[in-house]
């Protein structure tokens, strides 16, 4: 990927506050943040009363919540699973009641505050659309379910499509009867369904593995897609059209796109798959539903772990990129999460999230058999899990820590922004630059005033004031630094409209192929200083960047910066 698409990647992140490369003072609620739920082989194996106990842990690993997965005992022996619940003897709350209480207390909880309760639809049986009998008790099982979601304040239910069993369920087969009359039976089971969640979890979130990406490579090389579905007996489109026709407004299905296991970033796949998983697919939405589809369908997509950490001869296997395969997963990653709606999934096998202790199943018992954590297979997963779901939660953490330890470092070493010789108080002083900024101004342009102003600060009486500039800027020139270091930018301004960004060099050349990134700038308070921030992760190709003050001014305006900052994070 170069340099310039991975800077666009990161500055359209920050434009929807959920990446990176440039991230203002957001207002939280304006723009719903992007989540990263994460899912795997050790949590498929473990309770949620494990997963309880592992809760601060857990809270460690980047994520805004997990996939967790329900097994039980009827009193009479039988057993009940999320990998066999369509099929399953009904279930009952009350077999569940100790691991109720156990996912109740995961609400809020750091790393567990957006978790999903499994459900594979993949029976070993195949139900006959027409067997009322048999859908009643599946539908019901994931009613029982989708109240425990609600009772526990569990975002909502992860599901998956899959055929596992090879039963296929969602193909037509010749006992069904006419493949038109199979469709009516399959929409009628789809909507029971959402009937059924909705009643019980009138909020939920249904994360699908696959949703109409399932079925995307029956249709869309054809002009007719209605007969593609024919030829290729593919019920899932009814399916999916039954569960639009009753969706409520409050709910959301979210399209988990699995063949995203494949996708690059350097091509823009994930760009392309967003496209197709919104409007690819109205093709096979019936017109009634269109608007809901559009409304309350979110784009999304799944990421395979094991292909960074997999050996060359995988059918499985990512490389490295900028010699790094974590940097390859973070290329794709970010991209991933700046065209997701709502939820990004990340899956692995051959290792765990976390180190687990004492816990039932044998094979992820910590205690007893050696594995590597995802942590320790892609040392720095973590923290760039978090980097790319909350870059300002991961900012402020940095910070903290940094101040904390009396690590933060300023590097313009001039944040008050005072002239390197006393000058007199209370007045501007034209032509007086400060160290270590410079001054530049567009020639075509009307020529203002460049200065220090010994009379307006804040907390001090030394600021950096242009006058009168059609279009310039003071500007900071940082040292030498590496694609992927991270730096807070911060500023305050008043006066005149404020023009700051930050733009790339190459080769001690300004290289303007790479997109500039801009901060968010909040209200004036009561003195008319605004503060502003900007989070700054260098792309590829970039070795320097440069910070530009600038003004678009009349002949009578002035604008003023002050507490110019710039803080390394990594």
């Amino acid at each position: 990927m170069n340099g310039q698409g991975m800077a666009r990647d990161w500055c359209l992140a920050a434009a929807v506050g959920i990446c990176c490369l440039a991230a203002g003072i957001l207002v939280a609620d304006a723009v719903p943040r992007k989540r990263l739920v994460g899912h795997g082989w050790d949590l498929l194996g473990v309770s949620p009363t494990e997963v309880a106990r592992h809760a601060d842990a857990l809270a460690k690993t980047g994520l805004d919540g997990i996939s967790l997965s329900l097994r039980a005992k009827l009193p009479d022996g039988r057993k009940l699973s999320f990998s066999s619940i369509l099929t399953d003897p009904p279930w009952t709350r009350e077999a569940f009641t100790d691991q109720i209480a156990a996912l109740r207390t995961l609400h809020g909880k750091p790393g567990l505050s957006h978790c999903f309760l499994s459900a594979f639809w993949t029976p070993a049986r195949r139900l006959a659309w027409d067997d009322d009998e048999a859908w009643a008790r599946a539908i019901g099982n994931m009613k029982v379910l989708a109240e425990i979601a609600h009772d526990a304040k569990i975002e909502g239910l992860l599901i998956d499509p899959e055929d596992y069993s090879s039963s296929k369920q969602f193909r037509h087969q010749a006992a069904d009867g006419d493949f038109e009359s199979t469709c009516r039976l399959a929409r009628k089971r789809g909507g029971a369904f959402i009937d059924a969640v909705a009643a019980a979890h009138p909020q939920a979130k249904l994360l699908f593995f696959w949703l109409l990406s399932l079925s995307y490579q029956d249709f869309s090389s054809t002009s007719d897609p209605q007969q593609a579905l024919r030829s290729r007996r593919d019920l899932w489109p009814a399916f999916v059209n039954g569960m639009l026709d009753r969706l409520p407004p409050t709910m959301k299905l979210i399209d988990g796109d699995e063949r995203a296991y494949r996708y690059e970033a350097s091509r823009r796949d994930f760009y392309v798959a967003a496209w197709q998983q919104k409007h690819g697919m109205l093709p096979v939405v019936d017109e009634k539903n269109r608007d809901r589809f559009l409304l309350n369908v979110c784009t999304g997509s799944g990421h395979y772990l094991d292909s960074y950490v997999n050996p060359t001869n995988s059918p499985w296997y990512l490389g490295p990129v900028d010699g790094s395969r974590l940097n390859h997963f973070e290329q794709n990653i970010l991209q991933a999460v700046a065209c997701a709606e709502d939820t990004v999934w990340v899956y692995g096998e051959k290792c765990a999230w976390i180190k687990w202790r004492g816990v039932a199943n044998a094979r992820w018992d910590g205690d007893k058999r050696a594995y590597q954590t995802w942590e320790e297979a892609l040392p720095g997963i973590s923290s760039l899990l978090e980097r790319a779901r909350d870059p300002q939660g991961w900012m402020r953490r940095k910070l903290r820590e940094k101040e904390r330890s009396g690590s933060l470092v300023d590097l313009t070493g001039n944040s008050d922004c005072v002239y390197q010789k006393p000058l007199a108080p209370g007045m501007f002083h034209a032509g007086k630059v400060p160290k270590p900024f410079g001054t530049w101004q567009d020639d075509k342009k009307a020529k203002g005033v460049f200065g220090v102003d010994t009379g307006t600060g804040v907390g001090d009486s030394s600021s950096l004031c242009i006058k009168g500039s059609g279009n310039g800027c003071f500007v900071y020139s940082s040292s030498p630094v590496k694609p992927g270091d991270v730096f807070l930018v911060r500023f305050c301004t008043k006066g005149s409209a404020a023009s700051v960004s930050v733009y790339w060099k190459r080769n001690g050349a300004w290289d303007w192929s790479i997109p500039g990134c801009f901060p968010t700038i909040d209200a004036p308070d009561a003195a008319g200083w605004s503060r502003g921030e900007l989070f700054v992760r260098v792309p590829p190709k970039a070795d320097s960047f440069a910070l530009l003050l600038g003004a678009k001014q009349r002949a009578d305006e002035q604008i003023w910066y002050d507490r110019v900052t710039v803080w390394p994070l990594d």
